[in-house]
């Protein structure tokens, strides 16, 4: 068995020692991949990679895809920044159009999510970007642990919740932690007329009970959503003359 892990910190510290505690439980051979310092640039929106064309950004994404690929085990290990993950994390979710050809690859992967944070109260939607960060690549996670653990090897001292990740990893069986979404295991949610899970749109009463499922960010429908992103091309051709048109008539140049 192989371990990807995917890392966000520069500093090498609950990231990895998680990493290589997880992997050690697995037996399983360690690969870190170290987001922050790879070569990630700014998607350029150019829509090329959903159309099958090659990304013609010349960085380090190509790279981590196919050392994913390599792996049986996918597990993001990576802390809370200001209430969300470190910026290298983002930029490369927003290069995730290209991971459209590795979906068949990596729909059988297992993927967990550790995540650590100094202040309960600063978690913010940490959890949800890393969540974000699997499904983009095709990936539904198993498990998402939180673990409050702000200081360098402090997180050993709550191993019980890695042991349970790396249990998790072994029998491929999901599990849903308190106040976690049932369907996607989001940990974000906005109330109108009940609560609604930021990621994948489910509604719930509010007793928390699920009154209307959605499957939004799953595979299935990751691969729907890319279909409709290909007609705003012909969108676009059809419209093109007129949003010109509307440009010079509103901004100076």
């Amino acid at each position: 068995m192989k371990l990807i892990a995917l890392t966000g910190s520069m500093r090498r510290g609950n990231s990895e020692i998680s990493a290589r505690y997880i992997a050690n439980k697995l037996n399983a051979d360690l690969e870190i991949l170290r987001i922050a310092n790879m070569n990630i640039k700014p998607c350029k929106a150019c829509y090329a990679c959903i159309f099958g064309e090659k990304c013609k950004i010349d960085d380090d994404v190509y790279f981590i895809l196919e050392e994913i690929k390599k792996g049986d085990v996918i597990l993001i290990s990576s802390p809370v920044y200001w209430l969300d993950s470190p910026g290298k994390i983002k930029a490369f979710i927003d290069r995730c159009f290209m991971a459209i050809p590795y979906f068949e690859d990596f729909k059988e992967k297992k993927g967990a999510i550790v995540y650590f944070y100094g202040f309960e109260e600063l978690r913010g939607w940490a959890s949800t970007t890393y969540n974000l960060m699997l499904r983009c690549i095709g990936i539904e996670p198993l498990i998402i642990m939180p673990i409050h653990s702000p200081l360098p090897g402090e997180v050993l001292e709550k191993k019980s919740n890695l042991d349970i990740v790396a249990e998790v990893l072994k029998n491929g069986k999901r599990v849903v932690l308190d106040g976690q979404c049932p369907i996607c295991l989001s940990e974000t949610f906005k109330f109108k007329n009940g609560f609604e899970c930021s990621l994948c749109g489910s509604k719930f009463n509010d007793r928390f009970e699920v009154i209307e499922k959605s499957e939004r960010f799953s595979l299935d429908w990751m691969i729907n959503h890319y279909d409709e992103l290909r007609k705003f091309k012909d969108v676009y051709i059809e419209k093109r003359s007129y949003l010109k048109d509307l440009i010079d008539k509103y901004i100076k140049k």
